[in-house]
């Protein structure tokens, strides 16, 4: 057996990884431990540590996923019947981009959701409830669009007003913007990028905003195409082009089961 053969199984023994590889050393005293930090982490995660991760999502949230794709789906399909008006400025061509990009933030949240970033979810969920906030407005307010166009439309402010037509949604975008977002007690939290389990916290909070926010996204591109379609799930009209949330019995216990609340 070679030096260098010997100094090799030394290495994979306790672990130590090649000294190029090696960006920093670390003695932990207490534990008796040597931390080895090496230069290939983000290789390691996107490649390694990763896909480990996604699998036990993909495991846990499948039966959600699928839930969550068919009402995605159906969505979609209301948002594409104006998307094809890239330069148009108007109503529905504006507000089916701002669908699509809610659209993009959710399917982001998810993915992001996947690889073990569970706060970062949450951040792009509040963006997602931002811009379904100001579609809402756009749509329940006269001037919104032209201020939209010309940038005076503060996003934030939408909200206010969307709340009016979807009451949770203040709520929970103000939830969203404390333990997401705005930078307090919760973001010095140690929380390790770690695999799944059945009893993560996080990972039910995570399922139930995912189905919520799928559900919003429905309900934002229904209001936007309730008079281009024949029967409404959710919208009632009221004549001159008003509109009321008006769901069926049938519809609010179909709400009831999908729409479901961290255990």
């Amino acid at each position: 057996m070679t030096k260098q053969t010997r100094t090799k199984e030394k290495r994979k023994k306790f672990n130590i990884p090649p000294e190029r590889k090696v960006a920093s050393v670390r003695v932990d005293h207490d534990k008796k431990q040597i931390v080895f930090i090496t230069k290939d982490m983000i290789k390691n995660q996107l490649h390694r540590d990763g896909p480990k991760i996604r699998r036990t999502f993909d495991v846990l949230a499948k039966p959600h996923i699928s839930a969550c794709s068919e009402l995605f789906g159906e969505a979609v399909g209301l948002i594409v019947r104006h998307l094809p008006r890239l330069d148009d400025e108007d109503y529905k061509a504006t507000v089916s981009r701002l669908l699509n990009s809610a659209a993009n933030t959710y399917l982001a949240s998810i993915e992001v959701a996947r690889h073990g970033y569970r706060r970062q979810y949450g951040m792009l969920a509040r963006s997602f409830i931002e811009t379904i906030a100001t579609v809402i407005a756009i749509a329940i307010e006269p001037d919104a669009l032209e201020r939209f166009h010309a940038g005076k439309l503060q996003s934030t402010k939408c909200v206010g007003w969307a709340k009016g037509v979807v009451a949770p949604l203040g709520m929970y975008y103000g939830m969203l913007s404390k333990q997401f977002v705005h930078i307090g007690p919760a973001h010095a939290a140690f929380e390790p990028i770690a695999p799944y389990s059945a009893e993560d916290e996080a990972l039910a909070f995570i399922i139930s905003s995912m189905r919520g926010n799928a559900w919003l996204l429905y309900l934002a591109a229904e209001l936007v195409a309730h008079d281009e379609i024949g029967s409404a799930r959710y919208w009632k009209a009221l004549g001159g082009g008003a509109v009321s949330y008006d769901p069926s019995e049938k519809e609010r216990e179909w709400m009831a089961d999908f729409l479901v609340t961290p255990d």
